[in-house]
């Protein structure tokens, strides 16, 4: 028998765990996700990470496609292959994260205070508008990741490893 989790002890918080043994998760041909899950077909819209960048493959949020929370994946592991396989590219589509190979240019917008990044990408040229600081993610330093206006995020594996030029003129925004 499975332990339960102290928050699911908690009579004010409605948590649905949705366990591997329990459910499964099917792409339909026209490639809607639908997670058959205590004799029930949910046709999913969203599946997000609680935790996108320190534990991205535990606590896994469900939502059907009318917004409404279906329950929460503790551990991706514990899903069938064939779910796992369902779940991950839509993560990995949800989540994608460009890796930022050089920084071109990057300048502060006097109006407003963001700064807009030209960056060459592993998929190629991309500009974008940071908001501000609190946009930038240097705790698992020299790992950086940079979130844009619009919720797309990038990622600079290696700060250390970027060309001279590139770390020049980015330090003083980072």
């Amino acid at each position: 028998m499975l332990m339960p989790y102290a928050w699911e002890l908690e009579p004010d918080i409605e948590v649905r765990l949705i366990r591997g043994n329990e459910a499964k998760f099917l792409k339909m041909q026209d490639g809607q996700i639908v997670l058959i899950w205590n004799e029930q077909v949910i046709a999913v819209g969203k599946i997000l990470r609680a935790l996108p960048i320190s534990d991205p493959w535990r606590y896994l949020f469900v939502y059907d496609t009318d917004g409404n929370e279906v329950g929460v994946i503790v551990d991706f592991n514990e899903l069938d292959a064939a779910s796992q396989e369902v779940v991950r590219e839509e993560l990995e589509k949800r989540y994608h994260i460009p890796k930022i190979l050089r920084v071109l240019k990057v300048e502060r917008l006097p109006q407003t205070g963001h700064t807009r990044w030209q960056v060459e990408t592993d998929e190629g040229f991309k500009e974008f508008i940071v908001p501000g600081s609190e946009h930038i993610y240097t705790a698992r330093y020299p790992r950086i990741f940079l979130v844009d206006e619009e919720g797309n995020r990038y990622e600079i594996e290696n700060f250390e490893h970027l060309d001279t030029r590139s770390r020049r003129i980015s330090i003083q925004y980072l």
